[in-house]
């Protein structure tokens, strides 16, 4: 009796001691899950600065696109989601610019209108956090337009793939230079969800 006591009581310890060492190795190999990769070490937030009240002009209308971001715009200024593979993308027309928006972890910065007529840009911060707004000058059979885009690197850390940011970049032209100032002034009114 004394012999079989001893030996159930080191069955439950040898029990124990296993579930032990397949719960390390179970945590060890699943680590990356449970702790994601070195970048989520730093806060989870891409604000930088002070969120201050936006400003815009009496009338301008919210536009909320459903893809994590809202901003305001002239009254007529359609929105419309277009199919993305990797990211969120859509469209804002106006009566006299047109844009493009792609949020993900691959948008453009816009590096390449550094190539274009009267180029320049300013640094800027939306919503909190750091953002570029480039401009140039485009030549065309038309005559010319009048380029704007913004571009802000670490916007939101992705919902889907914890660790990683999503960029948004918004770009489009406009008939005149001061239409160009009613898309950057749009710009300026960037909020992230």
């Amino acid at each position: 009796m004394v012999y079989a006591g001893r030996m159930s009581r080191f069955k439950i310890l040898a029990a124990i001691l296993t579930l032990l060492i397949i719960g390390g190795f179970a945590y060890w190999a699943l680590r990356p899950l449970v702790h994601p990769p070195a970048v989520v070490d730093v806060p989870l937030s891409a604000i930088k600065h002070g969120v201050t009240a936006i400003e815009f002009p009496s009338g301008w209308v919210k536009i909320d696109t459903q893809q994590g971001f809202s901003f305001y715009a002239p009254p007529g200024t359609r929105f419309q989601q277009l199919p993305g593979k990797d990211s969120s993308v859509g469209e804002i027309v106006g009566p006299t610019f047109h844009l493009q928006y792609d949020f993900g972890f691959y948008s453009n910065d816009l590096s390449e209108a550094k190539n274009s007529q009267d180029y320049s840009e300013d640094q800027v911060v939306i919503d909190g956090r750091d953002g570029m707004i480039r401009r140039a000058t485009l030549s065309s059979e038309g005559g010319p337009s009048y380029f704007a885009g913004l571009y802000v690197q670490q916007a939101v850390f992705h919902r889907e793939y914890p660790g990683r940011w999503a960029a948004l970049e918004i770009h489009g032209s406009a008939l005149t230079t001061q239409d160009r100032m009613t898309i950057e002034q749009m710009f300026k009114t960037v909020q992230f969800d």
